[in-house]
């Protein structure tokens, strides 16, 4: 991540006085422009850095130059440690730990207090649900990504099929409780989003790759399960369910009717998991618009009743 590389950049600096852009490059494993754009974001931010040229040149932060209380001060060394420490309890990246070491180092003889100041936020990026085998699907994807290795899955759709992939990963993402890969994939000839709890198995292969041109910054949120047609809907819950509603829909979707049920105007994707989402609500929810999906939530219940009902008379 840009934040954790632009302070690594700063402690190598410090540490080790002059270094290459090839020597950064290659170290956190990015282009040199990449390097180049870092190296000016650290300038602008107000530290500055010199370029020497030749055989022996390179960047160094200019000699009369120290961070001290004097350009941060210690409620945002305390904000930059528990934002560091929230993106270690996620990926236990043993760079960032190592960061987490340095600044510690470098903060404990200029602010011995920093130890008894507590952050406001706590920044937990741990998702809800995470699980033994979604870490270890973590952890080897962040190897493959590190090594540019090709990834064998098998990777289940949401309407439940299964279907082998070949795919060369470049990004983890956590996307509100959920992990995601982003890779391209040599099936579709694209770049995709994968959820890893629908990757039933994982294989690095032998292959390494080049990784094609992509921004993972301008990433459009888009997954298998978000391809539907949009469709406008008009739905209407009971009080019991406001909180559920309001977990799930924005508030300025929502009006709340004299009656106290809740009015929900919104666009969604019409596919198997808008059908589920609005079935989960039970008799608390009723579609008023538009008519066909009113229709097919009304013949899904009458199977379902009738499927209760066979049950039921095959129990007696």
């Amino acid at each position: 991540m840009k934040l954790e590389r632009l302070l690594a950049i700063i402690m190598m600096l410090l540490n080790r006085r002059r270094l290459s852009a090839r020597e950064l490059a290659d170290h956190f494993e990015v282009s040199l422009r990449t390097i180049y754009r870092d190296l000016d974001a650290i300038n602008a931010a107000g530290i500055p850095i010199v370029a020497y040229p030749g055989s022996s040149g390179g960047y160094e932060i200019m000699e009369s130059f120290t961070i001290d209380r004097q350009y941060l001060s210690l409620e945002e060394l305390v904000a930059v440690i528990a934002a560091l420490k929230g993106v270690h309890s996620s990926t236990e990246d043993k760079q960032i730990g190592q960061l987490l070491e340095k600044i510690n180092v470098l903060l404990s003889t200029s602010s011995p207090s920093i130890a008894y100041n507590q952050h406001p936020v706590v920044y937990d990026f741990n998702p809800w649900g995470s699980t033994p085998a979604i870490a270890q699907k973590v952890s080897t994807l962040r190897d493959a990504i590190a090594r540019k290795m090709r990834v064998s899955i098998v990777y289940t759709k949401i309407g439940g099929q299964s279907e082998e992939r070949t795919i060369e990963p470049i990004s983890l993402i956590i996307k509100g409780y959920v992990w995601y890969v982003y890779a391209y994939c040599l099936r579709r000839m694209e770049y995709r989003l994968f959820r890893l709890s629908r990757i039933e198995q994982l294989v690095v292969l032998t292959e390494e790759f080049m990784p094609h041109k992509s921004e993972v910054d301008k990433l459009v949120w888009q997954e298998d399960w978000d391809t539907g047609p949009r469709v406008e809907l008009v739905l209407r819950f009971a009080p019991a369910v406001h909180v559920r509603v309001r977990d799930m829909f924005q508030p300025e979707t929502i009006e709340i009717q004299e009656d106290g049920y809740l009015l929900v105007r919104t666009v969604m994707a019409d596919d198997e998991w808008l059908h589920g989402m609005l079935l989960s609500y039970g008799e608390s929810l009723f579609v008023l618009e538009p008519a066909y999906i009113k229709e097919r939530m009304g013949e899904t219940i009458k199977k379902m009743l009738l499927q209760y009902e066979k049950a039921s008379n095959v129990d007696r």
